[in-house]
C-alpha cells in the first residue's frame, strides 16, 4: 500500500478552500506603508484645517450621539484630539494618517489570502498608497477617509474566512461594523452587497454561520443611540441622500461617476490592476473561490450610481480589486503593449503626477487659481475671521454685548467658531445642514452680524445694514472673492425663527 501524508490538523471551525498562504513580505509592506505615513503627517501640516475638519471640531463641541449629516465617530474624535493639542493639525489628523498606512497594509494582506507572493503584495499596498482619491484625502480628518479602511478591513476578514472557515473572523467583523456605523451609514450597501456576491457564487454557508449574524445584531444593537437622536430630530440625514445628490458640481453627477471613480482609483497601475483584479475575480478559476466579493464589488457601483452617492463612495472596494490583480498578474507575463503599465518606473512615474497634482504641498496661490478643492478650503479662514472680527468691533461698545453672529454655510460658521474666540468674536451660529442643529441665538441678541449671502434674510431680518465686505480674492477659492457682511435686526425671538431658519440644503 501506498504512504500518503497525512491531512493537516484543523480548527473545528476550519473548512479551507485554499493552501496556505504565501509569508508576508512584512519588512517591504511596513517601509511602504512607513513613508505613505510620513507623506501625510508632512502634508497635514502644510495648508490648514480643511472646512469639514473644522466643522467636525464644532460639532464634537457639541456632544451628541449623532448629527444631522452623520453618526458622532468622527465629530468626537476631533472634537477630543483639538481639546489635547489644540490647533494642531498633525494630531488632529494623526489618526487619518495612520489609517492611510494602514490601508496599505491591509491591501498587501488580501493579496496574501489570495495566494498574492512577495511582488503581488507590492503591487497591491503601492496602487493604494498613490491612488489619487487616497494621496489626495489621506491627511484628512474625515469620513471618506476613515470609511474606505474599514470596508477593506472588513473585506480582508471574508476573504480570510473564505479561505479558511474560521467563524472567529466573523465574530471580529462585529467591532468593525460597529465603528464604521459610528463613523457612516454607508457600510450596510458592502454588507448587503456581499450577501448578493455569496447568494450568486457562494459559499452559501457562510449566511448560515450563528457567528455571522451574532456579529450583525451586535453590529446593528450599537447604531441605537444615533437611530434615536435622528428619530428625536425627524430623520434629517435622511433629506441629506437627496443634498449629496445634487452635488454634482463638486463631485460629479450620474455621466461622470465611472470616469471620476476610475480617477480615484489609480492614475495608471492601479486602474489596470483593479480592472484586472475585477476580471480575475469573476472568471478566473484561481480566484474562483472569492467570486462573491468580485459580484459585491460591483454591487456597490451600481447602487451608489443608481443612488446618486459620490464616486469616492466606492472607494471601499477598491483595495481588494487591486490585490486581485496583482495576485492574478504574478502567475502570468503582461502582453508586450501594457506590460509597462504595472512595472517600476509606471509606478514611480503615477506617484510624481499624482503627488504635484493631489498633496497639499507647494505655493498654494498656484492651487487656488486652477480650482483645487481640497486645497482651497484649507486657506482663508483666518482672513474671513478677520474680516468679520473687525465689522464687530466697529459697532459701538454698546451693541456688541448684544450682537451675535449668524454665517451663511456651515464651513463659514465652522472656521468662524474655530479662529474667532482669539479675535474677540462672540458665539458663532448658522442655520446651515448639521450647524443648524446646534441651536439658535439667544434671545438677547438684538442684533446678528450676517456673514456671506444667508438664505432667508429677508423675511427674518427687521433691517439689514451693509458692512464693509470681507476681500481677499486670492485665499480660498471657496470663498470665490468677495463676502459680503451686513447687520441684522430680527423681526422676532431667535428661538421662533429658527426653525425657518435651519436649511439642510
Amino acid at each position: 500500500m501506498t504512504a500518503t501524508a497525512p491531512l493537516p490538523t484543523l480548527a473545528p471551525d476550519a473548512v479551507p478552500v485554499a493552501p496556505a498562504p504565501p509569508r508576508v513580505a512584512w519588512r517591504a509592506v511596513l517601509l511602504l506603508a512607513g513613508g505613505l505615513a510620513l507623506v501625510h503627517g508632512i502634508a497635514s501640516a502644510w495648508y490648514g484645517a480643511f472646512g469639514d475638519e473644522l466643522y467636525f471640531v464644532a460639532a464634537g463641541r457639541h456632544l451628541a450621539w449623532g448629527y444631522a449629516d452623520q453618526p458622532p465617530l468622527v465629530p468626537w474624535l476631533a472634537a477630543a484630539l483639538d481639546h489635547v493639542a489644540p490647533g494642531n493639525l498633525v494630531v488632529l489628523r494623526l489618526p487619518a494618517t495612520l489609517a492611510s498606512a494602514a490601508h496599505v497594509v491591509l491591501a498587501a494582506l488580501l493579496a496574501v489570502e489570495m495566494g498574492g507572493r512577495r511582488r503581488a503584495q507590492l503591487l497591491a499596498g503601492a496602487a493604494v498608497a498613490i491612488s489619487p482619491f487616497f494621496l489626495a484625502t489621506g491627511h484628512l480628518l474625515a469620513t471618506s477617509t476613515l470609511d474606505p479602511v474599514l470596508w477593506t478591513l472588513l473585506l480582508w476578514l471574508v476573504v480570510r474566512w473564505i479561505r479558511t472557515g474560521r467563524d472567529r473572523l466573523l465574530l471580529a467583523a462585529a467591532p468593525v461594523l460597529a465603528v464604521a456605523l459610528f463613523g457612516k451609514f454607508l457600510v450596510p450597501v458592502l454588507v448587503a452587497a456581499l450577501a448578493v456576491g455569496v447568494l450568486v457564487a457562494g459559499p452559501r454557508r457562510l449566511l448560515g454561520r450563528p457567528a455571522l449574524w451574532t456579529a450583525l445584531v451586535l453590529a446593528a444593537a450599537s447604531t441605537v443611540p444615533t437611530l434615536l437622536w435622528q428619530a428625536a430630530h425627524g430623520w434629517p440625514q435622511l433629506r441629506m441622500g437627496a443634498v449629496v445628490a445634487g452635488e454634482s458640481g463638486v463631485t460629479g453627477n450620474r455621466w461622470s461617476f465611472l470616469p471620476f471613480a476610475a480617477w480615484d482609483i489609480g492614475l495608471v497601475p492601479g486602474l489596470v490592476l483593479a480592472g484586472l483584479g475585477l476580471w480575475a475575480l469573476l472568471r478566473s478559476d484561481a480566484l474562483r473561490p472569492w467570486r462573491a466579493v468580485g459580484i459585491a464589488a460591483l454591487a456597490v457601483v451600481a447602487v451608489m450610481l443608481a443612488g446618486g452617492g459620490r464616486p469616492y463612495y466606492v472607494m471601499g472596494v477598491a483595495a481588494v480589486l487591486v490585490a486581485g490583480g496583482a495576485v492574478a498578474l504574478q502567475d502570468r507575463t503582461p502582453s508586450r503593449w501594457w506590460s509597462w503599465t504595472v512595472s517600476v518606473p509606471a509606478f514611480v512615474a503615477s506617484a510624481l503626477v499624482v503627488a504635484v497634482l493631489a498633496l497639499p504641498l507647494g505655493p498654494v496661490s498656484w492651487r487656488v487659481e486652477r480650482g483645487d478643492f481640497l486645497a482651497a478650503g484649507q486657506v482663508g479662514w483666518p482672513s474671513l475671521t478677520a474680516s468679520t472680527a473687525a465689522a464687530y468691533r466697529a459697532l459701538p461698545p454698546e451693541d456688541q454685548a448684544h450682537t451675535t453672529v449668524i454665517a451663511w454655510s456651515y464651513w463659514y460658521a465652522s472656521a468662524l467658531d474655530h479662529y474667532g474666540p482669539a479675535a474677540g468674536l462672540p458665539p458663532v451660529y448658522s442655520g446651515h445642514r448639521g450647524f443648524g442643529f446646534f441651536g439658535p441665538p439667544p434671545d438677547g441678541a438684538r442684533a446678528a452680524i450676517l456673514v456671506g449671502p444667508v438664505r432667508g434674510a429677508d423675511a427674518f431680518c427687521r433691517t439689514i445694514t451693509s458692512l464693509p465686505p470681507h476681500r481677499d480674492p486670492t485665499a480660498n477659492a471657496v470663498i470665490n472673492g468677495d463676502v459680503p457682511l451686513a447687520l441684522c435686526t430680527p423681526r422676532a425671538p431667535w428661538s421662533q425663527l429658527w426653525g425657518s431658519i435651519v436649511d439642510m440644503r
